[in-house]
């Protein structure tokens, strides 16, 4: 089981060593070449493939060269003394260190957040193994222009964001030629895929061989369900549901059962999707069929093919209205009506027995993408609920994975997508009805959201109270007081 957002860390890292070319080539040979490396999340792994290569001068240059997601390093530095690894990095998620010991084609250690500001609380061990069965036979020029020929005909914008795709190549391919290692290599490319300014377009390779650097753990031997979707009563009146993915499948639908059959009577409920990266439509459809009494559109999907069909340059040129409609909670289910018809109005709604009626609150923060992002504005425009929280990344479109020469793999945004009103997430995110800052060590959105509830009591459930709006109005809550 991985962790969707940490499915993007980066350690690209420089570790000081010896001037001397002795201890330069000695340490190459206990370091350099790829790693398949997992590291343990409190209730999954990540694992990745990283290439460390040790330079003449006895610097040592390490990637990661699996998938990064929204995840990116600003700084990171490290050294080598005998076998002992250390390493530190700035990333976007805060900064992180890393120790570890190396044994021969092994490697063991711990990682773990650093600063009072960073926002990563967990910490665990990380593992490694030394990749002798990976050999690439494809010269790096074949391997760029059968992953440009992929992004050439699938890429969701049919004008690639206004980037001419002819230029990017004479720019980008003897630089790729010239590669003198894989992550070298997968530098350029990203440089290159970043130009396109766009989300769920990646490069990467995938870890093989992982299976015996995983541990035994009773909190990661849970199904992915009950990982990723829990509940409890915060308070006689509050219940609160926790989605850390949106996964797929029977079971996932029958767990949002469960969840609003023992919360569905509450007056008031939070639902927490704050670091959710996204996923498929199960949970989302079923949370939609508790929210909305009768069906009602959420969102609408097109593929390079709907719009040659609908003799459109862009979705914006498109009538939402004139598109037939998929209600449906499989995700292999849209792809089939999709490859079909090439553009979908996505409904949900009315099939719940017993509809929520209480007020909602939905926890948002910086790192929710894709579908989490869709859910919570289909909230925010519908009024289904209120955001509380901070700005969503701006990371929503429609991805699948190719196959790349030389046992790389591409993912490519393939759909893209509007709320019902016409609404662009991508790039844009959604932003909260109230916002909160984040303080470390203090969940400060749910104390707020709490804070909202109360403050949105009924009046007849409280005496002097104010109405429900004062708490976005200034003005309204003096006017109030008065």
């Amino acid at each position: 089981m991985k962790v969707s957002f940490f499915v993007s860390i980066c350690f690209a890292v420089i570790l000081a060593g010896s001037p001397v070319v002795a201890q330069a080539k000695a340490r190459s040979n206990v370091l350099s070449g790829r790693w398949n490396v997992v590291f343990d999340m409190g209730e999954g792994y990540y694992e990745t493939p990283i290439e460390f290569i040790v330079e003449a001068n006895g610097d040592v240059v390490g990637t990661v060269l699996g998938q990064l997601g929204t995840f990116r390093i600003e700084e990171a530095t490290g050294r080598l003394e005998g076998n002992k690894l250390t390493m530190s990095a700035r990333t976007s998620y805060g900064k992180l260190k890393l120790s570890a010991t190396l044994n021969g084609d092994s490697l063991n250690g711990k990682w773990s957040p650093t600063g009072f500001f960073s926002p990563l609380f967990f910490k665990g061990e990380v593992r490694g193994l030394r990749d002798k069965t990976y050999v690439s036979s494809k010269p790096r020029q074949v391997i760029f222009d059968s992953l440009l020929s992929q992004i050439e005909r699938n890429f969701y914008s049919p004008d690639f964001n206004g980037v001419d795709l002819d230029a990017l190549r004479q720019r980008y391919r003897p630089l790729a030629a010239a590669a003198r290692c894989d992550g070298e290599f997968l530098t350029i490319v990203r440089k290159m895929l970043a130009e396109l300014h766009s989300s769920h377009l990646e490069f990467f390779a995938e870890a093989t061989g992982t299976g015996e650097l995983y541990k035994a753990n009773p909190r990661q031997a849970r199904s992915a369900e009950a990982a990723h979707i829990r509940w409890k009563k915060l308070t006689p009146a509050v219940g609160y549901l926790l989605i850390e993915s949106f996964d797929s499948g029977p079971q996932i639908v029958e767990r949002v059962d469960k969840a609003f059959a023992e919360l569905g009577d509450l007056p008031a409920l939070v639902i927490d999707v704050r670091g959710n990266g996204g996923g498929t439509l199960s949970a989302a459809m079923r949370i939609g069929d508790y929210l909305f009494t009768e069906t009602r559109p959420v969102g609408y999907l097109v593929d390079r093919l709907g719009l040659a069909r609908l003799n459109a340059r862009s979705i914006d040129g498109i009538d939402p209205a004139t598109l037939p409609t998929f209600n449906g909670y499989d995700p292999d289910e849209l792809g089939r009506e999709m490859e079909r018809t090439g553009a979908l109005m996505v409904t949900t709604g009315g099939r719940a027995g017993k509809p929520y009626r209480g007020r909602l609150v939905v926890l948002i923060d910086e790192y929710c993408d894709s579908m989490t992002e869709a859910f919570v504005s289909v909230v925010k425009e519908t009024r289904a609920g209120t955001l509380i929280g901070r700005h969503t990344s701006g990371a929503m479109l429609g991805a699948t994975t190719f196959a790349v020469e030389g046992g790389w793999t591409l993912m490519i945004p393939v759909w893209d997508f509007r709320t019902p009103k016409r609404v662009r997430v991508e790039g844009v995110g959604v932003g909260p009805d109230v916002f909160v800052k984040y303080r470390q060590g203090k969940d400060v959105d749910l104390a707020a959201a709490l804070r909202f509830l109360k403050m949105s009591e009924p009046a007849t459930k409280r005496q002097g109270s104010l109405p429900w709006w004062s708490v976005f109005s200034p003005t309204a809550r003096a006017e109030a007081g008065n």
